[in-house]
């Protein structure tokens, strides 16, 4: 047997999320979550019921589910595959676990993307790698000026890993807590 891909929007959506958000999420469910896939990238995959989700704007998660003009495939391994490193399930299904309650999820994960990120900007900002606006600013540091306010330097998702820096990566809410500690 190997990973089988099958057609999201047929019998479920299926919501992804990067480690750093899906690891929180799944914490903060706990037993509330429905079966979850974990690719060989640490990235996070829940089930949930078909056109459940399909509002939701987080940053770095996306709905996957039946487009009108093409198919989405989610590679679903063996229900035996319980750990990795290859596709598994994270969280086994079982006859009372499959799909996770869309509206706990958001939550979850709404809340793993404060955690992470701090609170969602509001409108777009540009992304001080590629310098084009994006609807998912990621806060990757705060640029310190002579009146002592600082500029927050936004990335997209694509590029917020990819920020330079000489230390430990950082969020913008840890920020204050490196100035505190003296590590600015």
């Amino acid at each position: 047997m190997d990973v089988e891909a099958l057609p999201v929007g047929r019998w479920w959506d299926a919501v992804r999320a990067p480690s750093n958000i899906g690891e929180r999420a799944l914490k903060t469910l706990g037993d509330e979550t429905g079966a979850v896939i974990e690719d060989m990238y640490g990235t996070l995959y829940w089930l949930i019921a078909v056109g459940s989700a399909t509002s939701w704007h987080l940053r770095q998660v996306r709905v996957l589910t039946e487009l009108a003009d093409e198919s989405t495939y989610l590679g679903v391994p063996p229900a035996s595959w319980t750990t990795g490193p290859k596709s598994h399930w994270r969280v086994p299904l079982g006859p009372n676990r499959y799909l996770t309650h869309p509206w706990r999820l958001r939550e979850a994960l709404a809340e793993a993307d404060r955690a992470e990120y701090g609170p969602m900007p509001e409108g777009r900002h540009l992304c001080y790698h590629c310098q084009l606006p994006t609807s998912e600013p990621i806060p990757v540091d705060v640029e310190a000026r002579g009146n002592g306010v600082g500029k927050t330097i936004y990335a997209c998702p694509t590029h917020a890993p990819l920020y330079p820096t000489d230390q430990q990566p950082r969020t913008l809410t840890s920020a204050a807590a490196a100035e505190h500690e003296g590590r600015r």
